[in-house]
């Protein structure tokens, strides 16, 4: 088989002188199975095409997830600060209620402060609706809650500078 594959090769423009007939090749190509050829230069599109979108999905999905878990913590984290200064207020409340009904006029004072602040709260929360920049809104709140705080204080100081046992007190003083 060698030597006929070498005569054909050195004899092949020899034997290449007359063209088949087109009919026969039409009968030939019928009766070839058919095979749908896939060029390489579409495959490499394809595969490119497939790799930009699993990249875009997956990069959408970890901004979703993290904007999630991001959203959930920062609402923990409000929570538990307002569960923290609620607390502390009500205990400075209950420490100035008895001082504050026999002082109508500090208590409507304080009342007018409080009211301010709340005002200034209720706009702090409507930051977080709208998913303002969380950490500067969540420090907004606290400086309000702390604010809250010192004004009670403030009150709870004049008020007791003022009681009854200082006015003695005054009274021996030379």
């Amino acid at each position: 088989m060698d030597d006929l594959e070498k005569h054909i090769r050195d004899k092949r423009e020899a034997l290449d002188i007359h063209e088949p007939d087109p009919r026969l090749w039409n009968k030939i190509e019928k009766q070839l199975p058919h095979r749908h050829i896939v060029s390489v230069p579409q495959l490499w599109k394809a595969a490119a095409v497939l790799l930009i979108a699993v990249a875009a999905t997956a990069a959408v999905l970890r901004m979703t997830g993290l904007t999630v878990v991001k959203e959930q913590s920062a609402i923990s984290v409000v929570r538990e600060t307002e569960q923290y200064y609620t607390g502390l207020l009500n205990s400075l409340y209950e420490k100035a209620e008895p001082l504050l009904t026999a002082n109508p006029d500090i208590r409507n004072e304080l009342a007018s402060g409080m009211s301010e602040l709340d005002t200034i709260s209720m706009s702090i929360r409507e930051d977080l609706k709208d998913n303002a920049a969380t950490g500067e809104v969540l420090e907004a709140l606290i400086r309000n809650y702390r604010l809250r705080i010192e004004l009670l204080e403030d009150m709870l100081r004049i008020m007791n500078d003022e009681g009854p046992e200082n006015e003695n007190r005054q009274d021996y003083e030379l």
